[in-house]
């Protein structure tokens, strides 16, 4: 889950404050670009946390931090995709799907596979092309055939190189140069997944509904409130009362948006059993190991 705060309009010390929280909470947060010595500060109150890895401020920071590595924190540095807004429509497609497979980029001969997928909408059939399809429709919970009703949600994109070849009239390569491209990234169900998780997203939205009655409902949802509560904790840290409301509304929206677009949900990671011997009673323990000892 990531929440964009380049949309927010608030002070830039409420960006300052709720990217940071939101990073020691363990969300995704975007939109805010912190200076050198944030992400060294940053770095060292995970360690302080007990985060299992860190790595090493920017050589330009006269900070130093423990030499271990993560992708937990490597993300502190590193700037993400944009992330789509999910209240443009262009970026969902309903439809009948009519068929789908790898083929050259349009079906011409000369180009690069592909992939596609064609879809009988409203409007008329429509093919839409991108290599994560095939992931997308591999990795569907509902696993969509032919004829079935789908949606198609583009989620994000992410910047790529390709090579552009030109060619003449007879198809020959005179030239090939790398150009800049998006790559987009799909979520391909039926259309009665996203009608649930629709409703599960507003449900998430209504501050009202108790978690715990959210959750006995939408079971699916452990994960999100999990989250949730995360945020809350962290808003805690925020000095005005009115930046801990801001911060937890923008994340429960963050959630909401996720869930409307089909993207992965958190998981709820158990803790680890503990060994037979350790949940045993000592009173039930001691005597059997006396009668091992005799």
């Amino acid at each position: 889950m990531h929440f964009n705060l380049g949309r927010h309009k608030g002070t830039e010390r409420f960006r300052q404050e709720a990217w940071r929280q939101g990073k020691l909470a363990g969300l995704d947060v975007r939109g805010y670009k912190p200076a050198e010595a944030e992400r060294a500060s940053l770095i060292r109150a995970l360690a302080r946390n007990g985060e299992d890895a860190v790595e090493p401020a920017p050589a330009s920071s006269s900070t130093s931090a423990p030499p271990e590595a993560s992708a937990r924190v490597a993300a502190v540095t590193a700037p993400g995709p944009t992330p789509p807004d999910p209240k443009r429509r262009d970026e969902l497609i309903v439809g009948k799907l009519v068929d789908f497979g790898r083929e050259s980029y349009r079906f011409d001969p000369h180009e690069e596979m592909s992939y596609f997928v064609q879809v009988q909408t409203r409007e008329g059939k429509r093919t839409i092309w991108g290599q994560d399809l095939q992931r997308a429709l591999s990795k569907s919970l509902t696993q969509p055939q032919i004829g079935d009703e789908i949606a198609m949600w583009r989620t994000g994109s992410d910047a790529v190189t390709v090579n552009r070849r030109n060619r003449n009239a007879d198809g020959e390569v005179l030239n090939e140069r790398p150009m800049d491209a998006q790559r987009h990234r799909w979520v391909v169900e039926k259309s009665e997944f996203f009608e649930a998780r629709s409703a599960a997203a507003q449900v998430v939205r209504d501050q009202t509904i108790d978690s715990r009655q959210a959750v006995k409902t939408h079971p699916e949802l452990a994960g999100t409130y999990l989250q949730l509560r995360a945020a809350e904790l962290a808003a805690h840290n925020l000095r005005d009362p009115q930046d801990r409301e801001r911060f937890v509304s923008l994340v429960r929206g963050a959630l909401a948006d996720t869930v409307a677009r089909g993207e992965p949900l958190q998981p709820v990671r158990l803790r680890e059993r503990q060994p037979a011997e350790r949940l045993t009673p000592r009173h039930v323990r001691e005597p059997a190991e006396a009668a091992v000892r005799r």
